[in-house]
C-alpha cells in the first residue's frame, strides 16, 4: 500500500488529477481516524472531512522529499495539528443564556467578583470626600500634626520638636483637631 501511495504521489505531482481523486481516496480512512481522534464532533463531520481532503490537496503542494520524512506521516502530522487547532474553537456564549433545568438562572448570576458593590464604591467616595473636607476645616498646625501622627507614624515627641512647641501643646492640638473632625462629619452624617 505505502508503494502504491508513493506511485499516486509523484503522479499527482505531475497534476494527473486521476492520480489525487485515488490518492485522496486511499487517505480518507487516515482523514476519518483523524477527526475521530482529535476533533470528534459528528454534527461537523462532513465539513471536517472536506477540510481533510483540501488539506491532503495542499501537502501535495508543500511536501519536499528532501526532508526525509515520508508523505503519510507528513499528511497524518499534518492532519492532527489541523484537527487539534480546529478544536481548540471558543464557545462564544452570552453571559445572559439561560442555564439549569428550570431556565430561570442567567450565567451572569453565578458569576462571583472581587470587586465592591457599586453602592459600597460610592459610599466609600463619598466618605473619603467628607473626611478630606473636614480635614480641610482644621487648621496648618492642625493638620500637620494630625498627618505626622496618624500617616506618617510620628511619634508626640518628635512632633513637638519638628515644631518646637512643647509636648503637651501637641497633645492638645491634636484632641482640638480630632474633636473638630468628630463634630464636621457627625454634622455630615444628619
Amino acid at each position: 500500500m505505502y508503494e502504491e501511495i508513493n506511485i499516486l504521489l509523484k503522479e499527482s505531482r505531475k497534476g494527473d488529477s486521476l492520480s489525487r481523486e485515488r490518492l485522496l481516496k486511499s487517505l480518507e480512512p487516515l482523514i476519518i481516524s483523524s477527526i475521530r481522534k482529535y476533533c470528534n464532533r459528528p454534527n461537523e463531520y462532513e465539513d471536517l472531512l472536506q477540510e481533510g481532503r483540501v488539506l491532503v490537496l495542499e501537502c501535495l503542494d508543500s511536501y519536499d522529499e528532501s526532508k526525509g520524512t515520508h508523505f503519510l506521516g507528513y499528511v497524518k502530522h499534518m492532519l492532527m495539528y489541523y484537527y487539534l487547532d480546529k478544536n481548540k474553537k471558543k464557545v462564544c456564549l452570552s453571559l445572559n443564556e439561560k442555564i439549569g433545568n428550570d431556565g430561570e438562572e442567567e450565567i451572569i448570576d453565578l458569576l462571583e467578583s472581587n470587586d465592591e458593590d457599586v453602592l459600597d464604591t460610592l459610599i466609600r467616595f463619598e466618605l473619603g470626600r467628607h473626611v478630606k473636607d473636614s480635614i480641610l476645616k482644621l487648621t496648618d498646625k492642625q493638620r500637620k500634626i494630625v498627618f505626622d501622627f496618624y500617616i506618617k507614624g510620628k511619634k508626640i515627641d518628635k512632633i513637638a520638636e519638628e515644631l518646637n512647641i512643647s509636648y503637651r501643646t501637641v497633645v492638645n492640638i491634636k484632641n482640638a483637631a480630632l474633636g473638630k473632625l468628630k463634630k464636621h462629619l457627625l454634622k455630615v452624617e444628619d
